[in-house]
């Protein structure tokens, strides 16, 4: 069953702006005015995208809320001052179900606590923005409590550092104003998400995975997510010329940085070398005023990240550490990606240079007209940068030849397969497999460093076997093979491939 949405959203575009698709609300009277106005002001002030998303479905979802309650008719004063409790409360419980029937017909599923925090703390925004520039009464009023002896040696100590006025603090009110209306409690068990452990792409079918591609394109996405552990959106931002050599052995050398504020080089139309940022680069080079009527797409080329989210061009970026040098050597700019199997970076180097004589040379000057390295292949847009949906059409299609769709694992799940290879296959130490994933924090590596079964059992054995060499354990368990990745011949040939 849909949840019901008593508004729509029209998308248009500025001719300053030709690559962002800004919202407007399909909302007649005063209320439509007011949200458009805020949806403006949030647009004004830079708000990233997804806030910008998250705090704007939080005021509709009020809207719906007020709508499905009580109608078009003019709240009163306690039904206005409860709005936001109520709202709250129906979207804690996932449903506004009465006597086995919804009686709004919202149909609304259960949400987190950290979830609903967000929904508070938009609407809270709203209701600020609101009360500034309209002088209208809060949705949520506000109501002022004492503080705590606590809290108020905690402010003085806070304010010790940086306050002037500090010689004044214990002549001040100690107060504190809170919104009326606070997220609802939970109980302890549920105040955290259920933590489930993410699921890795199982190894020994990986090769099947790459073998089972048709073209070197999918090959190499496959390649890339395992091999040097990225994101799915990732691949995509990646240039062409961010492979930038062949290592002795063979293998690929990727160029990693931020998509926006990363380091290029590059030369201008006099042929002088510059140094600038990515977003600087792509404004100076890539304007394509051919393209600006017949593909608005190839105009004016920004950073993927930096594209409405409603068009195909957008591609979001989390974010990499960088915690390996590149030796000092100048000639490299951007930070070097290390393959976790030196093997998979070999049969990159080869599946790239088929994909550049296939689908690059003997091309149009300039070709594809956009510097990234994944084009689409398919007849309609062929030549345009690949997108997330393609991506996952590519996975979807993958899992159909092999047979796995029900293992219900996404691109992702190279990454995990990563992080499980340096535990169990590669034995590395966490800190070292936090540098390979790009991890500012210990913590968010653990989720991906995956130590099987299989492996605390071999070790336990052998620590058993070695300090109990009269018993003979090894003799009497049968210790498991540790599990491998077994690579075709042709992946990785006996002599280095020459650059």
């Amino acid at each position: 069953m849909h949840q019901r949405h008593y508004w729509s959203i029209k998308y248009i575009r500025t001719k300053e702006f030709p690559h962002h698709r800004f919202p407007l609300v399909l909302l007649q009277g005063e209320v439509g005015y007011v949200i458009n106005q805020w949806i403006c002001y949030l647009i004004d002030t830079g708000v990233r995208q997804s806030l910008f998303e998250e705090r704007r479905r939080a005021v509709l979802h009020l809207y719906d809320f007020c709508l499905a309650k009580y109608g078009t008719r003019e709240l009163t004063k306690s039904e206005a001052e409860a709005l936001v409790g109520d709202f709250l409360s129906v979207k804690k419980s996932g449903s506004d179900l009465h006597n086995g029937k919804h009686a709004l017909g919202l149909y609304w599923k259960p949400v987190q606590k950290r979830t609903l925090a967000r929904y508070a703390a938009a609407l809270e925004s709203f209701d600020t923005w609101q009360v500034a520039f309209h002088d209208g009464p809060r949705l949520n009023p506000i109501e002022s409590r004492i503080l705590t002896a606590w809290e108020i040696y905690a402010d003085f100590r806070r304010r010790e550092n940086w306050d002037v006025m500090l010689h004044l603090f214990p002549a001040r009110t100690h107060t504190r104003a809170v919104p009326k209306h606070k997220v609802p409690e939970y109980h302890a068990r549920f105040s955290r998400p259920k933590v489930t452990l993410p699921r890795s792409f199982p190894l020994d079918a990986y090769v099947d995975l790459v073998e089972s591609c048709s073209n070197p394109r999918d090959k190499m996405l496959y390649l890339q997510l395992f091999g040097l552990a990225l994101r799915e959106s990732e691949p995509l931002h990646l240039f062409v010329e961010d492979v930038f050599g062949v290592t002795a052995h063979g293998e690929a050398q990727i160029r990693l940085d931020d998509p926006e504020s990363g380091l290029w080089q590059w030369r201008d139309d006099q042929g002088h070398r510059k140094t600038s940022s990515r977003t600087e680069y792509l404004k100076a080079c890539w304007i394509n005023p051919e393209f600006r009527k017949s593909h608005p797409d190839l105009y004016r080329l920004l950073p993927r990240t930096l594209y409405g989210r409603r068009g195909g061009m957008h591609v979001g970026f989390k974010g990499m550490t960088f915690h390996l040098s590149n030796d000092g050597n100048p000639a490299i700019v951007g930070h070097e990606a290390v393959w976790i199997d030196p093997r998979i970076g070999v049969y990159f180097t080869s599946c790239f240079r088929e994909y550049m004589r296939e689908y690059f040379y003997g091309k149009p000057h300039r070709w594809p007209f956009h510097p990234w390295l994944y084009i689409q292949l398919d007849a309609e847009s062929f030549g345009m940068p690949m997108t997330i949906p393609a991506l996952k059409k590519v996975w979807a299609r993958s899992m159909r030849r092999l047979g796995l769709e029900h293992l219900d694992v996404g691109p992702h799940s190279l990454r995990h397969l990563g992080g499980y290879y340096c535990a169990n296959v590669l034995k590395l130490p966490l800190e070292t497999t936090k540098s390979l994933l790009r991890h500012s924090a210990i913590d968010s590596t653990q989720t991906y460093y995956h130590i099987s079964n299989q492996t605390v059992r071999s070790e336990i054995i052998k620590a058993a076997a070695a300090r109990n060499s009269n018993s003979h354990l090894s003799d009497l368990l049968t210790l498991a093979e540790s599990p491998k990745l077994v690579l075709p011949d042709h992946w990785c040939p006996a002599a280095p491939l020459s650059r």
